[in-house]
């Protein structure tokens, strides 16, 4: 290629980009050429811009229950043809506070936000529209004008007997004019999406706090009991009962006093009542559904302590239980406990019942 025609390869790309830095001095909020640059001589000053709104906002919402409004506002929000797009609830079972951002038709805000307000207490609101019209508008006259630029360039490009230096000063502007494009038509998108949903960031609080759930301190229960001796000599083999539970953890460890009817003793002597007071606990097997059945939960345990027959003794005794029933707040079990009384006589026994423990 001649020097004359490098020279106007060079002037052409000069122009170009004193083109774009022209347009650029008049450019916008978004950077992009103004429509003022664009009006021809001649022709009217004044450009009828149809109104594009970016609607947010922003409302904080005192009511009684949270939980079941986060299900009944996204419910109405999908109703009314929007989406939760984040949606964070606190205080688990509780739920007594909750943050969502929602995205909603524009013309569907004030239907939410009254929505809310009838079912809670509505402590600040704030709404903003802000106007992009004259930033899409710039936007896309800034597109035209860099689409034009692009189009000179590759005619240029086309032109026979182009060297090599000239081919790659323009391919460099080239590579940048399509770089500016895709960078504005990312911002048509985004401003157009911001523009076809309104934002809302929608705060619960309930309007008492925290809900604080009960829970228990300890499980009281009875127990129907009996004493078998296994070797009686001479006294009454089995005897009746009744026992007093207090289970601390439950099944983990509990306190229990039983108490068994009067009988006389191997020598005839006055009825004396039996009394045996233990503490301990038990365990579950994983294997066998670590105790996280509702029904049928079986269970080994220990337990020590004191037992008056006769005299008084040192107990001892080994456990096997089942659950027959258990909730968060009740449980029913039957328990078979291997029992030696050790002193100045050893008996061995069997101790079974049946009982029931409650929350408290």
């Amino acid at each position: 290629m001649s020097f004359g025609r490098s020279c106007v390869v060079s002037l052409v790309i000069l122009g170009a980009m004193a083109s774009c830095a022209a347009g650029g001095a008049k450019m916008g909020t978004a950077g992009v050429a103004s429509p003022s640059s664009m009006v021809a001589p001649g022709e009217p000053t004044s450009v009828q811009i149809p109104e594009q709104l970016v609607i947010e906002g922003s409302v904080f919402v005192e009511v009684t229950e949270v939980g079941d409004l986060v299900a009944g506002l996204r419910q109405e929000v999908e109703g009314a043809g929007g989406r939760v797009i984040t949606e964070e609830v606190s205080g688990g079972e509780t739920s007594w506070s909750a943050t969502l951002k929602l995205r909603l038709p524009p013309d569907k805000v004030d239907h939410v936000v009254d929505w809310l307000a009838k079912r809670g207490d509505i402590t600040d609101k704030r709404i903003n529209a802000t106007d992009v019209s004259r930033q899409l508008f710039d936007q896309e006259l800034a597109l035209e004008n860099l689409q034009a630029t692009s189009d000179r360039l590759q005619a240029l490009l086309a032109q026979p007997g182009m060297v090599m230096n000239d081919i790659l000063a323009i391919e460099k502007e080239l590579t940048r004019i399509r770089g500016e494009i895709e960078a504005i038509k990312g911002s048509q998108r985004f401003l157009a999406d911001r523009v076809s949903l309104a934002t809302l960031d929608v705060s619960l609080r309930r309007r008492d706090g925290a809900v604080h759930i009960a829970r228990a301190k300890f499980y009281p229960g009875v127990r129907f009991t009996t004493l078998t001796l296994i070797d009686p000599e001479g006294r009454q083999r089995t005897r009746v009962g009744g026992s007093l539970v207090m289970h601390t953890v439950m099944r983990n460890h509990s306190l229990e006093l039983d108490l068994f009817q009067a009988e006389p003793d191997a020598a005839g002597g006055a009825a004396k009542a039996a009394v045996i007071a233990t503490t301990g606990g038990a365990a579950y097997s994983d294997f066998l559904g670590g105790g996280r059945r509702q029904v049928l939960n079986p269970y080994l345990g220990g337990r020590l302590g004191y037992a008056y027959l006769d005299s008084s003794r040192f107990v001892i005794q080994a456990e096997a239980g089942l659950e027959l029933y258990k909730s968060r707040h009740v449980v029913v079990d039957a328990s078979v406990r291997g029992t030696g009384m050790l002193g100045k006589k050893t008996d061995t026994a069997v101790v079974a019942g049946t009982g029931v423990v409650v929350a408290f």
